[in-house]
């Protein structure tokens, strides 16, 4: 065989990263805005990694390599997003993501601004999803539900969400998750 024009300054991918499991975490907010779905709904999208423990950093290493891998068309891995929407019977579950942060921040009171939210905290549930690639059945780790950091204790782990649409007992209604493709991100 001969040499691979191109080979030496090839970035390696090995495989080698480990699935996040579904679970309760603490996440820091790495940053947060509003964007528009493709049918014109207006979504508010926290961009989260694992705080602390042993996936602490999770989706900043899976962003490193990406953009080791992809330059400046790396984005932030689609797991570590939570989206929300707000509008009409979504703004209660809006409402109360927002005092969920507040509280599990002493001392900060949300002031209309997504950028004060960078470097906060804030308790997440992710639940598995199960997706369709190459004509097999896969699975991702998700944000699914957001909690105060307290809160997280009574929380249960989110049942797995099967292609179908179904759960297995989790209820999702509420939280806007019908399109999850912005162009803009990440952050």
């Amino acid at each position: 065989m001969n040499k691979i024009q191109g080979y030496d300054e090839a970035q390696a991918y090995t495989g080698e990263s480990r699935a996040l499991p579904p679970g309760k975490y603490i996440c820091e907010i790495k940053g947060a805005k509003v964007v528009k779905t493709r049918t014109g709904k207006e979504q508010f999208v926290l961009q989260l990694d694992i705080a602390e423990g042993e996936y602490k950093d999770h989706y900043s290493n899976l962003y490193a390599t990406n953009i080791a891998r992809n330059g400046t068309d790396a984005k932030w891995n689609n797991g570590g997003l939570f989206r929300q929407g707000f509008e009409g019977k979504q703004l209660p579950f809006f409402k109360g993501m927002i005092t969920c942060i507040e509280e599990s921040n002493v001392g900060y009171v949300w002031n209309w601004d997504e950028k004060t939210l960078k470097g906060k905290k804030i308790g997440v549930l992710f639940g598995r999803e199960q997706y369709m690639m190459n004509g097999q059945k896969k699975w991702a780790t998700k944000a699914r539900a957001v909690r105060s950091i307290k809160g997280l204790e009574m929380s249960e782990i989110p049942q797995d969400k099967l292609l179908d649409g179904s759960t297995s007992g989790f209820d999702t209604s509420g939280f806007d998750d019908e399109d999850e493709w912005e162009e803009d991100l990440p952050f």
